[in-house]
């Protein structure tokens, strides 16, 4: 017994001992890297931080050369001869380079610089396509580039799904072309606030209106699906939307060479909600927010006839489903301004 404790003794030292070694030998290994690591810096190498901010930073200089020169060669002029017009000034990085027609829905949009604040609350619900026409004045070109890059460097959606058209008029004040600019890389909480501050010239000030229907159609042009959804930029979608349609149309076989010509839209019941309210994910919130009197239809004020047909009332009264589903059937009727997922190939 006492020969057995003599030899568990021994190997308990051994054990402590064969410790201290390893644990020597690990901060010596551990030391000669933090000191290869400081040389490297000194050399002028970047640690994995720092490389990875270079790369960013590297590669949003890279797309703003692109998009200067963009605009510089690929501009092309509207029909009335009064505007500029550059498809993909930024192209979304999901698109590819080709402009093939895809069995897809895009959801289309059009902002001014100031007002793609709003893109964010789109791209957090809509995990799709999305084509952007945005409106600027020759001398805010600039300011539309450095918001541009900062919503793509913040928000993966606007960089992997995104892709921005630049629209501007031939009469403004400052037709020269636009020089680079410093690229500002504020922290992404903060890149909402900055564009919101941008001095943006006044277009009707310079005798410039605001080419909604240019927008529009620029925006659906350049939507390279069978399917779209225009809305306007301040509007936010279902959350499940996108993924409800997609299966919805795969299920009604809507992808089919045999029903391309198909002139059905399928009408998306707006509302509105008080400034105070949260905007809410579903059909189930939205219910509840009108039994509070705090969402009422679209428009429900200033043209009602405009939405009327709608038939909001007998959309209420329908349960939610978990499938997106035809509610009800109905030829369109003048005056009727719907909010709508369609083919492409209406007539614009």
């Amino acid at each position: 017994m006492t020969n057995m404790t003599a030899l568990w003794r021994r190997v308990v030292i051994l054990l402590v001992v064969v410790i201290a070694i390893l644990q020597v030998i690990h901060m010596t290994l551990l030391s000669r890297l933090e000191a290869r690591k400081n040389s490297n810096l000194r050399n002028g190498e970047k640690s994995d931080w720092q490389s990875q901010q270079e790369y960013q930073e590297a590669q949003l200089k890279k797309d703003m050369t692109r998009m200067l020169e963009t605009i510089k060669q690929s501009s092309v002029l509207d029909s009335s001869g009064e505007y500029r017009i550059i498809n993909f000034v930024m192209r979304a990085e999901n698109l590819g380079v080709k402009n093939n027609i895809r069995q897809d829905l895009s959801l289309v949009t059009q902002s001014t610089i100031k007002h793609l604040v709003h893109l964010e609350s789109i791209l957090s619900r809509w995990h799709g396509p999305v084509s952007v026409a945005i409106f600027s004045l020759t001398q805010d070109i600039p300011l539309a580039i450095d918001a541009i890059l900062n919503l793509r460097r913040c928000i993966p959606a606007a960089r992997s799904n995104t892709s921005f058209h630049l629209v501007y008029p031939l009469n403004s004040p400052y037709n020269k072309a636009p020089s680079p600019q410093p690229l500002v890389l504020d922290p992404c909480e903060t890149v909402k606030d900055r564009i919101s501050s941008f001095k943006i010239s006044d277009n009707y000030a310079h005798g410039v209106p605001y080419p909604n229907n240019l927008l529009r159609n620029v925006g659906r042009r350049n939507a390279l699906t069978d399917f779209i959804f225009v809305i306007d930029i301040d509007m936010v979608p279902s959350d499940n939307l996108y993924s409800d349609f997609i299966d919805f149309a795969i299920t009604n076989k809507l992808f089919v060479e045999s029903r391309k010509d198909d002139k059905t839209v399928y009408v998306v019941p707006a509302f509105e909600v008080k400034e105070s309210v949260d905007v809410p994910l579903d059909k189930t919130g939205l219910l509840q927010l009108l039994e509070l009197m705090e969402a009422r239809p679209f428009y429900f004020e200033m043209c009602w006839k405009c939405q009327k047909h709608t038939d909001y009332e007998t959309w209420q009264k329908e349960p939610p489903s978990p499938k997106l589903s035809v509610l009800f059937e109905v030829l369109w009727r003048d005056p009727w301004e719907p909010f709508y997922i369609g083919r492409n190939v209406a007539p614009f």
